[in-house]
């Protein structure tokens, strides 16, 4: 007697980066699935900050093609913010002072975004979520990191978590001292990707891994997206994905800029097609 074979896990890691990083994540999905390569096969797709976002629309199946076109064009809900010298500042300090602990530099972050809970309107933070998500149902796949601002610790919120998807992905890309604070479950949240930019190792156990990391570097003594896919590698197959020249230039020094969303996309599609042979083999 025969058994089927179990099908292999696959897991696919989309970072944090801002509005450029959004850009540039569409562009290299869209030109990764226009190459054949079918994301409907994601056992978890698990998204960061900005990755939150593009998450949410890959893994409840909505066109790509459709999001990338909408990269290219001006969304005037989209607000032009940065993070000032003295906000950079508090976050190196937290990185030092949490060191490798990662828990305490998320405590940290949480302490820099409590004194400061609304940098920009919240009613302006909700307008910008609201136009980024396609959706606001949770798909099955998708699972979205966010830190307590408290304790400092990294959760995953799913669709069994009892929270709204679009509370789910505020307060994963509530980056300190940039945007708002986010409060529900009687707990105060702030961006997953202070801790890491991809959160990849959230992806072990998975048989197969793809990591779109717009950020890749590390924080302080934290590890960057290249650490985190090597020690996944050990019992996964793994590629990970970086801007590469020309999609840094593309991408700009503000991540938050929304005037670089057409720049972004169109460099990470060409980047997702120049990889999609080994991506394919992977997928």
């Amino acid at each position: 007697m025969t058994h089927p074979t179990q099908p292999p896990s696959r897991a696919l890691v989309l970072g944090g980066g801002g509005v450029t990083g959004i850009a540039w994540e569409v562009g290299v999905l869209a030109g990764l699935a226009a190459s054949g390569v079918d994301w409907s096969k994601a056992t978890s797709v698990i998204g960061t900050s900005a990755g939150s976002f593009v998450g949410a629309a890959v893994a409840s199946g909505y066109d790509l093609e459709r999001l990338f076109a909408a990269q290219l064009v001006p969304d005037e809900n989209e607000v032009d913010v940065t993070a000032s010298e003295d906000t950079m500042q508090a976050w190196w300090a937290a990185l030092a002072e949490g060191g490798d602990d990662p828990r305490k530099v998320g405590a940290a972050m949480g302490r820099i975004a409590q004194a400061d809970p609304e940098p920009v309107p919240a009613a302006v933070r909700r307008r910008v979520v609201a136009s980024r998500l396609v959706t606001t149902n949770w798909p099955t796949a998708l699972k979205v990191t966010a830190i307590d601002a408290d304790t400092g610790e990294l959760h995953l919120f799913d669709r069994h978590s009892g929270v709204e998807l679009a509370d789910a992905v505020a307060a994963s890309g509530a980056v300190p001292g940039v945007w708002p604070l986010e409060r529900f479950q009687g707990r105060s949240w702030v961006d997953g990707g202070m801790v890491s930019t991809t959160n990849a190792r959230q992806a072990a156990g998975h048989d197969r891994i793809v990591i779109l990391a717009p950020m890749p570097a590390g924080y302080g003594r934290i590890p960057g997206a290249a650490a985190d896919a090597e020690a996944l590698a050990e019992s996964a197959d793994v590629r990970l994905i970086a801007p590469d020249e020309h999609s840094v230039e593309s991408i700009g020094p503000n991540p938050y800029d929304p005037q670089r969303r057409p720049a972004a996309a169109q460099a990470g599609r060409a980047q997702g097609e120049a990889v999609a042979d080994n991506v394919s083999m992977l997928w």
